[in-house]
């Protein structure tokens, strides 16, 4: 199977407890990236096949919730982030956005070594 990527989202009102991001059953992020994969499958944005495409949902969905002000704007998340796809690995952003939410995307590369695929590319 040819490296492909899946799209997570949270949002929230706080960063949850470690023991609700420990719940494969939570609709939380989880601490480590792999458990994202086992979190409900309703936390799945979508499936991307090629590394721009999947930075450009990335973006859009930072666009829609930006960080306050005073934080690192969208345009510096996104430099590592689109880094890190070309180079077919994951990229990550967790932020509070201006409206005090706490965000956080996850654009996971697969496939992944002892992780089964969610929903393999058409």
């Amino acid at each position: 199977m040819d490296t492909h990527w899946h799209a997570f989202s949270y949002t929230g009102h706080a960063r949850p407890s470690d023991g609700e991001a420990r719940d494969p059953q939570s609709p939380t992020p989880p601490i480590e990236l792999n458990m994202w994969f086992r979190k409900p499958r309703s936390m799945m944005d979508g499936t991307f096949t090629e590394a721009p495409a999947a930075a450009a949902w990335l973006e859009e969905e930072l666009k829609e919730s930006p960080p306050p002000d005073t934080a690192l704007p969208v345009a510096r998340h996104m430099e590592p982030a689109r880094e890190a796809l070309r180079r077919g690995a994951d990229a990550y952003v967790g932020y509070y956005t201006a409206h005090d939410r706490f965000l956080v995307r996850a654009v996971l590369a697969c496939p992944r070594r002892g992780v089964p695929c969610p929903s393999p590319p058409r």
